[in-house]
């Protein structure tokens, strides 16, 4: 099964790509991206930065709530490092990477550092989970995104209850999990999941401002929600092509449509994977990260 599973994998992104172009029209798509200003690319990047650097902060939070202190700087290489990785590719294969960085970097356990993942996927799960039912509130949607949000964020909480009840029981593991025991450390890790996310929303509204899209506030919410949700789902490099269509998806559930809409959802795909792999990539040689099996000097 496992020699089949690569194979699935290119079999499914080239369809997924394939019905996005389809349904964008390359001619528009590609005209769309021409004329896309330059200050909102810079305004973009800047954003999704300045949400990864939040990122790298909330993680030493974790850690520390597990008894581990590590640098910022050291946790922001390894963060972008993995992401490099998932980005390059399938079945979030940067993952196991990133817990190797993060263990040679600080020193962290690597189990410890699995562990801080974990929270930081349901901390993701319930923040994205909640732009989607607020978005869909206030924008009008109803339906499936309203159900779809209010599910996977109750559904999370019941998780992180689990997890912080017996995530101790876990040895090493356990300590990943222990911000689910701290209340005072949980509210702020909330919160700056909140700001990590935010981060994409001032993204999103900075590239349909370039491409001169009328999209409001709760419509930002709803696309950053589905389409980061649908990155989390192990499959292809990058979430490509399901990224694309849910987004879209997304969008035509809004009411929003134009020439320039599917050219806007490339673009935010864009940002959100090329910062952070150039990033990574550029870090992984200075900070002297080496493979699992290559013995410290």
């Amino acid at each position: 099964m496992k020699s089949l599973r690569i194979p699935a994998l290119v079999v499914i992104t080239a369809g997924t790509v394939a019905l996005f172009l389809t349904t964008a029209h390359p001619d528009r798509l590609f005209a769309g991206l021409a004329s896309l200003p330059l200050s909102s690319v810079l305004a973009a990047v800047a954003a999704t930065l300045g949400g990864v650097a939040l990122g790298a902060w909330r993680w030493r939070v974790l850690l520390a709530a597990g008894g581990t202190e590590a640098p910022v700087g050291r946790l922001f290489a390894a963060l972008t490092i993995g992401a490099a990785v998932n980005n390059l590719v399938p079945a979030r294969g940067g993952d196991a990477v990133r817990v190797e960085s993060a263990h040679q970097l600080t020193g962290a356990p690597r189990l410890g550092i699995a562990g801080t993942m974990l929270s930081e996927r349901l901390l993701d799960g319930f923040v994205l989970s909640l732009l989607v039912l607020v978005g869909a509130l206030l924008g009008g949607a109803g339906g499936t995104f309203v159900w779809l949000g209010g599910a996977l964020a109750g559904a999370v909480v019941v998780a992180a209850a689990v997890a912080g009840r017996f995530g101790g029981r876990f040895a090493r593991v356990g300590s990943g999990l222990a911000v689910f025991r701290q209340p005072g450390v949980a509210l702020a890790a909330v919160l700056a999941t909140g700001g990590i996310w935010f981060a994409d929303v001032v993204m999103y509204g900075a590239l349909a401002r370039g491409f001169h899209l009328d999209v409001s506030f709760a419509a930002l919410l709803l696309l950053v929600g589905a389409g980061n949700l649908a990155l989390a789902v192990p499959g292809a490099a990058a979430g490509l092509g399901s990224f694309e269509l849910l987004t879209l998806a997304s969008a035509h559930g809004l009411g929003l449509g134009g020439g320039e809409l599917a050219a806007f959802v490339l673009a935010v795909h864009a940002v959100i994977i090329l910062p952070t792999t150039v990033v990574g990539l550029a870090l992984a040689v200075p900070f002297g990260v080496r493979p699992r099996y290559q013995a410290r000097a």
